[in-house]
C-alpha cells in the first residue's frame, strides 16, 4: 500500500475543492496505545495541529469507540465535533446526545458482561461497560491468543450476547447494539451534515474499516474521500487493505497533520 509522504503531491491535489472535513480516531492514531483506555492520552502536537485545522476547515470531527464524555476530557476542544461509542453518541450542546436505538440495548449488555463474570478470573482482562456499548480488553494478559478464544467461547455461551454484535479490535472484543449503526455511518452523516466535498479519514483499526469504505462507497453525492490506515505492529491486515494511503504510528500522524495544516492555512 502507498505510503501517504510518498504522494504529498496527490493529497495537494484533492485538498482543492472545498467544502473539506478531517475525520479521525482516537486510540492508536491520535493517540499512542496504552495498556488501559484510562492511561491513553492524546499526542499534544496532534492536539495542537487539530485545533488549527479546527480554524481552517470546514469540520475536524473525532470519531471513536469511546464514550463521547471522555473524548471531550482527552481534548477539551469546543471547535471539534465529537461522535462515540461507535457513533451511537454525540456531544451537541454541551450534552451527550444518544441514538435513539441505545437505551433499549443497555440491559442486554449488562447482563452479557455478567454472563462473562468468570472472564475475570483471568490476570490482565479488563471490562469496559460504556452504556451504549462495552469492550472486553485482553491486551495485559501473557497469552492473548489463548484469552480471545476464551472471551469469544464465553460470548458463544452467553444468552445475552446472542442479541448483541460482537465485533473484534486491537487486543479487544467489542459488544455493540445489533443496529445500522457503526463508525461507517457516522462518517456518512457527518458528511451529509456538513456538505463536504472531500474528506481525510484516519484510522487504525478494524472498526475504522466500516468508515473507509463508507468514504468510498459512493452513498455521499459529489464527494470524495481518502482513507489513510495507521500501520503498527497490531495492525490488521484490512486497515491496509482498505487504506488509500498509510503511515507508521502516531509519530507520522503527528508530521502530516503539520503538513496538513500549513496546506490548507496556505491554501
Amino acid at each position: 500500500m502507498p505510503h501517504l509522504f510518498d504522494h504529498l503531491d496527490s493529497v495537494q491535489r484533492f485538498l482543492s475543492l472545498p467544502p473539506l472535513g478531517l475525520i479521525s480516531d482516537i486510540d492508536g492514531t491520535i493517540s499512542r496505545t496504552a495498556p488501559t483506555p484510562a492511561q491513553a492520552q492524546v499526542s499534544p502536537v496532534c492536539q495542537h495541529h487539530l485545533a488549527l485545522l479546527a480554524k481552517r476547515l470546514k469540520l475536524v470531527a473525532l470519531v471513536s469507540g469511546r464514550p463521547v464524555v471522555q473524548m471531550r476530557q482527552m481534548l477539551e476542544s469546543e471547535a471539534i465535533v465529537y461522535i462515540g461509542n461507535h457513533g451511537f453518541e454525540r456531544w451537541a450542546g454541551g450534552q451527550v446526545e444518544p441514538h435513539g436505538d441505545v437505551r433499549r440495548y443497555r440491559a442486554l449488555i449488562d447482563a452479557a458482561l455478567e454472563d462473562l463474570r468468570p472472564l475475570l478470573a483471568i490476570e490482565g482482562i479488563l471490562f469496559d461497560n460504556k452504556g451504549a456499548t462495552a469492550t472486553i480488553h485482553y491486551r495485559l494478559v501473557q497469552d492473548r491468543e489463548a484469552a480471545k478464544e476464551q472471551i469469544l467461547a464465553a460470548l458463544a455461551k452467553s444468552p445475552a450476547a446472542k442479541g448483541l454484535l460482537v465485533s473484534r479490535g486491537k487486543m479487544a472484543i467489542e459488544l455493540r447494539p445489533p443496529v445500522a449503526v457503526s463508525k461507517g455511518s457516522a462518517t456518512l452523516d457527518l458528511i451529509r451534515d456538513y456538505d463536504l466535498r472531500r474528506a481525510i479519514y484516519l484510522g487504525d483499526d478494524l472498526t475504522d474499516v466500516e468508515a473507509f469504505r463508507a468514504i468510498h462507497s459512493g452513498e455521499a453525492p459529489n464527494f470524495k474521500g481518502l482513507a489513510i490506515g495507521v500501520i503498527d505492529e497490531e495492525a490488521a491486515p484490512e486497515v491496509e487493505a482498505e487504506a488509500d494511503f498509510t503511515l507508521n504510528g502516531v509519530d507520522q500522524v503527528e508530521q502530516f497533520l503539520g503538513w496538513l495544516a500549513e496546506a490548507v492555512g496556505s491554501a
